[in-house]
């Protein structure tokens, strides 16, 4: 192990065991507790083989994804982490989580070892980020600005000139005539006809 995955591993090590002890206490948030640890394992030991190569010299280029031509048959989705800001903090209200974030804060901020690798493996970031953002901490190497290219404007196309709507034909006046006598009704129920 190297020196930079060591003390990495300490802090996340400590976080995971906040969890299973946090997972035993509460079933309500076991399945989430779960997943979230098998996250972090998993991030832990990607990370110190990483940082592994980076010592010998053996690191491997980042690659870039290509488009696949061909679609694979849909796979069923497994259940996801949440992914706001500090969501296991919130979660969890636990005072050894905010210890675990707070430690992985200094380790991030405070390690000049940890600067280099991070400049020559880009891949390290984004193995951080996710875990960062679970705990609320700002990562090592913030994401750059979203850079949309410009679209060129597109012309517009010249409307077609609509023909006038044909206005409603004219109604022909009908005289008012008078109204015809009819029996009126008294407030007795007794009907009779006007003088």
């Amino acid at each position: 192990m190297t020196s930079l995955a060591a003390p990495f591993r300490t802090i996340l090590d400590g976080l995971k065991v906040t969890l299973g002890l946090i997972a035993y206490r509460d079933a309500s948030v076991r399945d989430l507790v779960s997943r979230a640890w098998h996250y972090v394992n998993r991030t832990v030991n990607r990370f110190e083989r990483l940082a592994a190569l980076w010592h010998a010299g053996k690191l491997p280029k980042p690659r870039i994804r290509a488009l696949r031509a061909k679609r694979q048959a849909p796979v069923p989705p497994t259940p996801r982490l949440p992914s706001g800001q500090a969501w296991l903090v919130r979660r969890l209200q636990d005072y050894n989580v905010n210890g675990r974030a707070s430690q992985l804060q200094h380790f991030l901020a405070n390690t000049k070892e940890l600067q280099d690798f991070l400049a020559a493996a880009p891949q390290a970031n984004r193995l951080l980020r996710p875990v960062c953002r679970m705990l609320g901490v700002p990562p090592p190497v913030p994401l750059p600005p979203r850079v949309q290219a410009a679209r060129p404007a597109r012309p517009l196309k010249p409307r077609r000139a609509r023909p006038p709507r044909p206005s409603p034909p004219a109604q022909p006046t009908v005289p008012l005539r008078a109204p015809e006598p009819s029996f009126a009704q008294s407030p007795l129920g007794l009907r009779f006809s006007p003088l």
